[in-house]
């Protein structure tokens, strides 16, 4: 099985996300950022600490929280809310 974060990197990667360009491993502030698409101002987290997610927004990002369950069972549903928030 594989682990939230491969799977979260195998879904960011489908072709339904292509048109978006990924910047993986991006440093913002003290914290290190695995994935952001930087042209929409949004990151990809999941299940980020509350602080994280305060600092983040209030550098300017919209952040997409995932739930990892969520993600393991409905992957689906999980790539059309973040289809959604990265064509607002």
């Amino acid at each position: 099985m594989a682990s939230d974060a491969q799977a979260l990197a195998e879904l960011l990667a489908a072709r339904e996300l292509r048109e978006f360009p990924l910047t993986r491993q991006c440093e913002i502030g003290p914290f290190l950022v695995e994935h952001l698409f930087a042209e929409q101002g949004l990151i990809v987290e999941l299940a980020p600490a509350e602080a994280r997610l305060r600092f983040l927004t209030a550098m300017g990002y919209r952040v997409l929280a995932l739930d990892p369950r969520e993600l393991a069972r409905h992957p689906r549903r999980v790539l059309g809310r973040l289809r959604a928030a990265l064509e607002r």
